[in-house]
């Protein structure tokens, strides 16, 4: 509901304050946007987002990353938002940059070769959490998910979270692949580890007064 939505873009909002400073990161972070986003295959590139934060970051983000701009960007001002890049060379930086077939009509897989550092592994959740990821508000309950149309990407993600030192859960939900924590402590960590210290700080004071009114 509204919760869920306004407190999503708290935590998207405060990921978004973090620096990016190396482009491997910056990549990594992309990866995982584009992994999680609206549409990501040989002839286009889709983000789609009513997450204002993020709106101003994406065109930072792919500059350092792959040095393109978007083919198209959302008006000022309105509510769900598009990027597109449908430029063929563009296209192909990008493909190039992760180590893909362009061609290739298989379906998309994590290279978890890019993501062998924890900063870049970081990185590429926090960019997955950023395009297809929810969390509910704590004074309703605990939830956090991120949600992806790309099966085997979704089979793949929880090895990430486990080199990360998580246990999520894994569901499907029409036709998607789920991953997923209902534990408030895990999701305090998570959050501390994407970089929302804030955001965890809020499930944690959350939690605290459930336990003190003994709900």
């Amino acid at each position: 509901g509204g919760l869920a939505v306004a407190f999503s873009a708290d935590v998207k909002g405060e990921l978004c304050r973090s620096h990016i400073s190396r482009r491997c990161c910056a990549q990594a972070e992309a990866y995982g946007i584009l992994l999680f986003c609206g549409a990501f295959h040989s002839r286009q590139a889709r983000i789609v987002t009513e997450c204002g934060a993020l709106k101003e970051r994406l065109p930072l983000l792919f500059r350092k990353a792959f040095k393109v701009s978007f083919d198209q960007t959302p008006e000022p001002g309105e509510g769900k938002g598009t990027f597109l890049i449908e430029a063929p060379e563009k296209l192909r930086t990008i493909f190039d940059a992760f180590d893909l077939d362009q061609n290739a009509s298989v379906s998309l897989h994590i290279n978890l070769a890019l993501l062998e550092e924890d900063h870049c592994r970081t990185a590429f959740l926090r960019g997955a959490f950023l395009a297809g990821g929810s969390v509910t508000d704590p004074v309703k309950g605990y939830h956090l998910e991120l949600s992806t149309s790309h099966y085997h990407v979704g089979r793949e993600l929880p090895a990430l979270f486990r080199e990360a030192g998580f246990e999520p859960k894994e569901t499907g939900r029409k036709g998607n692949r789920v991953v997923y924590f209902k534990h408030s402590d895990h999701i305090e960590d998570f959050l501390t580890w994407l970089g929302a210290p804030v955001s965890a700080m809020a499930v944690m004071n959350a939690k605290l007064e459930r336990d003190l009114q003994g709900r």
